[in-house]
């Protein structure tokens, strides 16, 4: 093969192409040499069995921009042949995490290096913003994460509640003031808006702001060893803030979020995940978008050790599992009947006809992929490389007909389905008990930190979960959130306190807590009835004119009061 009969070859087809109609798009002309074309060829991992073949290849753009050449199927109703499924790796257990405290698993994922990044740019944004430095240090960046989450613990109407006269919650009120919380929260950023490239540019990045903490905690998120069976769902943020990337799906029961797509383990540990912001740049095999973010998921999986990958019918599809099973990665998906092409099933009718729990398969033999059409309700496709029909057992399903529950058959690859497919969903239920519920109108960033932080916690206490010295008594979620929290805020103490009476040196080194005097309701304030002077032995702040202290208290509502010949606040106090 050489450079003249490649080009003697475009030359005829040009020559083609000429006499046929002009709207014929014509062959483009293969300029680079022979060697750099070939070596370009064996780095896309194609091969070239002749000088067409190798015309039509480059002529056609590269590996990565190009649908996969569709070949002959060979669909039978056939046997089929069970690979060799059994996992070739163990989960990694190390015993001497289970000493560590809720907050050391949390610090393994939302680490020192992240609190340092907030930090840093949270003083750039702030000098951005005002032209000035904004004092700020990393233990408030701490105790301002610790006050986060235990508003996903302790629900309340609005942030402000926290920090009310009329309904204080002490934890979050002693560990820092409300204005500072607003202050850190108004400047809290994650990435430098200079480097932002503008919209339109080669290499703009709509979630910029988020990248590198999305980077940093999905980073440290696969540094754990992966289940055997793991599942690729969607995940969505709730917001309804006006943003382009928020999609709309009316038949989602949450409607309005960001989508995240994950990948997680049979106890709900996500190992990777991605944010969708639509259709951007192929850098893998293009088999469309769904099988293009299973395949960038699945690059944090050992290949050949026969890990199980499920996923439904939006991500799957015959190439996809074709290209996981090269990978030695097994799959088990429902698919979409429009992508089994050639794949002659029988009729939705015919398999109601024989009755709930019927179904129908075939394999192709080529790549040793069967597909099941199961009918329950309604038919329900599924594909796999390694779980078939058998064993074939029975499952209970409520006959609305007969109004009682019926034994109605099914194959083990549903069945394995069922079992498996879960973990993103278990993720998302675990993050719905105590999540973060700011509201932000401008910056939409803050949801996604939320989520982030709420995601880390999960995380870690179940990777606590597993670490679990034999014997130990677990902490539920709750426990584990709670403990996590108080630690990071500063002067709460951790100690349990003890039953009994106190030691008599116990009180000696004890720190005085502010008390907290609620201010009674308008009703009960100016009902009239039982407001009466009392004097107190120290002076405290009158409730009406603030400069000023009194020894004079109204003994019902329990507030101090001026009560002097040149101020009588106590009247105003029970009239206005």
């Amino acid at each position: 093969m050489t450079q003249a009969i490649i080009q003697e070859e475009m030359e005829k087809r040009e020559a083609a192409a000429r006499g046929k109609s002009e709207k014929q798009k014509p062959v483009t002309h293969v300029t680079e040499p022979l060697e750099e074309n070939v070596n370009r060829l064996a780095v896309e991992g194609l091969e070239a069995r002749s000088i067409t073949e190798a015309i039509s290849i480059l002529s056609s753009g590269t590996a990565a921009s190009r649908p996969n050449k569709r070949r002959d199927l060979a669909w039978k109703k056939v046997d089929f042949v069970q690979p060799d499924a059994a996992w070739k790796d163990h989960l990694v257990v190390d015993q001497e995490m289970s000493g560590k405290t809720p907050l050391e698993f949390v610090r393994l994922f939302f680490d020192q290096g992240v609190v340092n990044h907030i930090h840093d740019q949270t003083k750039i944004y702030a000098l951005q913003k005002d032209a000035k430095e904004f004092g700020v240090s990393s233990a408030e960046v701490e105790c301002f994460l610790g006050i986060l989450a235990f508003t996903g613990i302790v629900k309340m109407p609005s942030y402000r509640s926290y920090w009310s006269n009329k309904t204080p919650y002490p934890v979050i009120a002693d560990a820092m003031s409300r204005d500072r919380f607003e202050h850190i929260k108004k400047y809290l950023h994650f990435n430098d808006n200079l480097t932002q490239k503008p919209r339109g540019d080669p290499g703009h990045d709509k979630i910029h702001k988020v990248r590198p903490l999305i980077e940093m905690i999905r980073d440290n998120f696969m540094k754990i060893p992966p289940e055997e069976h793991q599942a690729v769902d969607e995940q969505i943020v709730l917001t309804k803030q006006r943003i382009f990337l928020k999609p709309y799906d009316p038949k989602k029961p949450h409607k309005w979020g960001y989508n995240f797509i994950s990948r997680a383990g049979e106890s709900g540990f996500v190992y990777h995940f991605e944010m969708y912001t639509g259709k951007g740049s192929v850098d893998v095999s293009d088999l469309g978008v769904g099988a293009n973010f299973v395949l960038r998921l699945a690059r944090g999986i050992l290949k050949h050790k026969n890990y199980k990958l499920f996923f439904d019918n939006w991500f799957s599809s015959l190439d996809l599992a074709q290209t996981l099973s090269d990978q030695g990665i097994l799959t088990l998906a429902t698919v979409r009947a429009n992508r089994l092409k050639g794949c002659a099933l029988e009729s939705d009718s015919k398999l109601k006809a024989r009755g709930r729990g019927s179904y129908d398969w075939r394999v192709e033999t080529q790549s040793n992929s069967i597909v099941v059409k199961w009918y329950d309700n309604k038919p329900v496709h599924l594909i796999s490389t390694y779980a078939a029909i058998d064993p074939e057992d029975t499952c209970r399903r409520w006959d609305g007909k007969r109004k009682e529950y019926a034994d109605v058959k099914r194959p083990y690859c549903v069945k394995e389905y069922n079992r498996f497919m879960g973990g993103v969903d278990l993720a998302d239920m675990l993050l719905e008990l105590y999540r973060i519920e700011f509201r932000s109108r401008s910056k939409w960033y803050l949801r996604i930190f939320f989520f982030l932080f709420d995601l880390s916690v999960v995380n870690g206490w179940l990777l606590y979960r597993r670490c679990l010295a034999a014997g130990q008594k677990p902490l539920n979620l709750l426990q584990f959130k709670t403990d996590a929290a108080r630690a990071l805020l500063p002067g709460v103490s951790l100690a349990t306190p003890k039953r009994g009476r106190p030691l008599s040196d116990a009180d000696t080194n004890s720190q005085k807590k502010r008390n907290y005097t609620c201010r009674p309701p308008d009703s009960t304030r100016l009902d009239g009835q039982g407001h009466f002077p009392a004097w107190i032995e120290s002076k405290q702040r009158c409730r009406v004119c603030v400069q000023a202290h009194s020894k004079v208290k109204c003994v019902k509502c329990e507030v101090s009061l001026c009560f002097t010949p040149n101020r009588n606040c106590f009247l105003t106090y029970h009239t206005m």
